[in-house]
């Protein structure tokens, strides 16, 4: 960073707390200092999230987090009656004394209600921003951060009917469908950048993206549009996808249903859950898909099955384990084709222009570990612990590009490759105060292992010639061409990263966050083997090192309405190692970077 650049951004974090001061100073005369600190628990000693507390005669109500604590802030000194409420639960209301000089403490335990239970009961909220949400590595509301987050919940996805990702993230302004490169994968955009693997996570840990996932096991996708690197260490500054598969629950239920469509679509899906023990819950949900196409000769067939498993070791300590596998086989389908690289062709959309035994076969298994621990009623420890191996089997005839009269020599390309990523973080979140200023804090540490093989072949370049325009042109070929391993590449790379920020809540109306994230990033020495040869090439290895501030402000102008401004930065490291050899990441971004340099640093503010 030039230092004139360093100097400027000095003297804004040096004004910023002068600014911060003068409007807490300015709305302080218009606050009272009464709080009230409290949590909801259900009759069997369980936190309840997302109850409603509310406070009579007043227009004060909060929310109740993941931990089923709540905050009531500026309140008038006085007796109230505080009211906690849940859908399926019976209300329960308190009476307490609120003083400017103590913070009050109150404890809901609520029961359920089965004539409750068997009334249509409709819960409305005000706006999805009061919620909070984890994505950001905290269980903040949207509403009091400076970035802007995108929740999309299971009851959009089921009444949407989402058969892809690409049909839930149609539900977010910003985030777009890149490409679906052969209907092998669909791959996403964000503010100008391309979403890759180190932006595409399940339940908080990196997973490949280089396959369709399935929907039918999501309890929610979260969107976190902007620059995350100092949460997430090496991601493109457009922003990252989480995946957030259903949990465990300690009531019984099952869901059976079969979705049925055009092309002969066939889709059972099945869940089910329940206790096995008062501490012990599972859950299993899976799918078996078979489509066939509008194009003649394209089909799919997909298997995913999900089973999670929670054990409550005691009230302050949880342990999720969960894992999923899929197994997807399509037919790649490059569309019609087009003319001189400049017109598409005009043909019957059923057109198939590849060969009938063509084939891209997916298998993908993923697992999770998942250890939660409430310190006290401030301080809680979180570790996660992920696995993920895809392998990818390729033969098939690539994108069509025809000459004008519409001859087109058909390229053949066989892929065979596997990818292993292993990632761990511990996080360390506590809530205190330090004189007015109520502080959220956030510390942690980050590392994973991404360990890729790829082999390539002696498949012939160009299979055969045919007219895309006319098939009687040309006698096109049916055998599969033999394809023997020639050569083997292994990637590894190893990442860590620690990092800190702070939520500061100056008043009901301002928040102030700031932090920073060391990162490193070792790529060890690429091996190339030559199988025929029976010889090995190392390449050299490479060290990256990056720092990733974050900073911003939160000014909430109405109950329901805010305004922020923020600084952050992202890096993507260039993997390719000279003019003639540049990674794929290169290429799609459609980017130089010229020998020797490690990084790409893209600086944004939103």
């Amino acid at each position: 960073m030039p230092l004139s650049s360093f100097k400027t951004i000095s003297k804004v974090f040096l004004f910023i707390p002068f600014f911060l001061l003068y409007f807490s100073v300015c709305f302080a005369n218009d606050e009272y200092n009464g709080k009230i600190i409290g949590k909801v628990i259900s009759s069997d000693g369980q936190p309840v999230s997302w109850a409603t507390i509310s406070v009579k005669n007043t227009s004060l109500s909060a929310i109740s987090d993941e931990s089923g604590t709540f905050i009531l802030k500026n309140i008038k000194p006085g007796t109230y009656t505080v009211t906690a409420s849940y859908t399926g639960f019976e209300p329960v209301e308190k009476i307490i004394y609120v003083s400017d000089e103590h913070t009050s403490e109150i404890l809901f335990t609520i029961e359920s209600n089965a004539k409750q239970l068997n009334e249509v009961i409709v819960d409305g909220r005000s706006s999805q921003n009061l919620k909070p949400v984890t994505i950001g590595k905290l269980a903040v509301a949207p509403m009091d951060l400076p970035q802007s987050i995108s929740i999309i919940n299971e009851n959009v996805i089921k009444n949407q009917q989402s058969q892809r990702l690409s049909d839930v993230i149609k539900n977010v302004n910003g985030v777009y469908l890149s490409s679906t490169r052969g209907g092998v994968q669909e791959t996403f955009a964000a503010r100008g950048y391309r979403m890759s693997d180190d932006n595409m996570y399940k339940d908080g840990a990196r997973v490949s993206a280089s396959v369709m996932p399935e929907i039918s096991s999501l309890e929610r996708v979260e969107i976190l549009k902007g620059s995350a690197a100092i949460l997430y260490g090496s991601v493109a500054p457009g922003g990252i996808i989480n995946m957030v598969t259903k949990k465990p629950r300690f009531d019984f239920g099952a869901d059976v249903s079969i979705r049925g469509g055009s092309y002969g679509l066939t889709k059972p899906t099945f869940d089910v859950y329940g206790p096995l023990s008062e501490k012990i819950a599972y859950r299993i949900n899976g799918t078996y898909e078979s489509e066939n196409s509008f194009r003649d000769e394209v089909n799919s067939k997909r298997y995913y099955i999900n089973p999670s498993f929670l054990y409550n070791i005691n009230k302050r300590t949880s342990l999720l384990i969960q894992a999923d596998y899929l197994k997807s086989n399509f037919t790649p389908d490059f569309g019609t084709g087009s003319l001189d690289n400049t017109v598409i062709a005009q043909l019957p959309r059923n057109t198939f222009q590849g060969v009938s035994w063509q084939y891209n076969k997916i298998n993908q298994t993923s697992a999770t570990a998942k250890l939660k621990h409430k310190i006290n009623d401030s301080w809680s420890l979180n570790a996660n612990a992920a696995y993920d191996v895809y392998k990818r089997d390729y033969y098939s005839t690539e994108r069509i590009q025809a000459a004008a009269n519409g001859d087109w020599a058909r390229p053949l390309n066989r892929i065979e490759s596997q990818d292993q990523y292993l990632s761990a973080q511990i996080n360390i979140t506590g809530r205190f105060k330090t004189g007015i200023l109520a502080h959220t804090l956030l510390a942690g540490i980050d590392a994973d292992r991404d360990f890729s093989t790829n082999f390539a072949f002696d498949n012939p370049k160009i299979y055969d010639t045919i007219n895309i325009l006319d098939h009687s042109k040309f006698v096109a070929r049916t055998d599969i061409p033999a394809a023997s391993k020639i050569s083997q590449t292994e990637t590894p790379v190893n990442r860590a990263g620690t990092y800190v920020q702070d939520l500061i809540s100056i008043s009901n109306k301002i928040n102030f966050l700031a932090g920073l994230r060391w990162s490193v990033q070792k790529a060890e020495a690429v091996q190339t083997s030559d199988l025929k040869k029976d010889t090995t090439v190392k390449g050299n290895r490479k060290n990256d090192k990056a720092f990733s501030p974050r900073f911003g402000i939160v000014y909430k102008i109405f109950t329901h309405t805010a305004l922020f401004a923020s600084y952050s930065n992202s890096f993507s490291v260039n993997k390719g190692t000279n003019r003639s050899v540049c990674s794929k990441w290169c290429y799609s971004q459609q980017q130089y970077f010229a020998p020797g340099t490690n990084r790409a640093n893209h600086q944004r503010w939103n």
